[in-house]
């Protein structure tokens, strides 16, 4: 009757597991998407445009340290770059509203050219399509801890972590929104579970 009760306890935590862990996964759709902005960055490796598509990608396949990476080279490639890249992708918003990419690349614009509110809007814009991409929430997230409002950091953090609680970088800015608040125990909490799931691939 025990070994019953254990394995009945066991299969409902792998069925929470797996209701949870599909919020995000790589499919065939984006691996493909990936493979095919990278190879139009090796034929065009000095084009902003194309360096910025591919970082952005990134931002959404949970490759976030190459997305930064990229980015980070921009302004030496061009300094007026994220002036262009904000015209170009406010036009391609205009033109196609309902398109989630474009509004992504749109609400990192926006981020870099200083204007962290617009770029939680069009973050948001894109939960109004897609209410799962756990990206969206964890962007949503930072730019709100980066301008100082730390209480919507966390509510946003949560938020994604409801939809996918394998994320590691959404543990990670809920813990660094727990520490911002003084609450270091939460935050050592968030911060271990992000080394976990790190660990796992996640």
């Amino acid at each position: 009757m025990k070994k019953m009760i254990v394995l009945a306890a066991i299969f409902c935590f792998l069925v929470s597991i797996s209701q949870t862990a599909l919020a995000w996964k790589m499919t065939p759709e984006l691996r493909k998407e990936i493979n095919q902005k990278e190879e139009n960055f090796r034929k065009n490796p000095n084009d902003p445009f194309v360096k910025y598509d591919l970082a952005v990608t990134y931002s959404y396949s949970n490759k976030i340290l190459e997305a930064w990476d990229q980015l980070k080279k921009l302004p030496d490639m061009d300094p007026t770059f994220k002036t262009k890249a904000l015209k170009y992708y406010i036009n391609e918003v205009n033109n196609d509203p309902g398109n989630w990419k474009s509004r992504f690349r749109l609400a990192f614009a926006y981020y870099f050219n200083g204007k962290k509110e617009e770029a939680i809007q069009q973050f948001k814009y894109v939960l109004v399509s897609d209410p799962y991409n756990v990206w969206a929430y964890g962007y949503i997230s930072l730019a709100y801890g980066e301008i100082g409002d730390i209480d919507q950091a966390i509510e946003w953090a949560k938020k994604g972590i409801e939809k996918d609680k394998l994320v590691a970088a959404l543990h990670l800015l809920l813990s660094q929104g727990y520490y911002k608040k003084g609450d270091s125990w939460k935050g050592f909490l968030e911060a271990t579970e992000t080394v976990r799931l790190k660990a796992l691939g996640y």
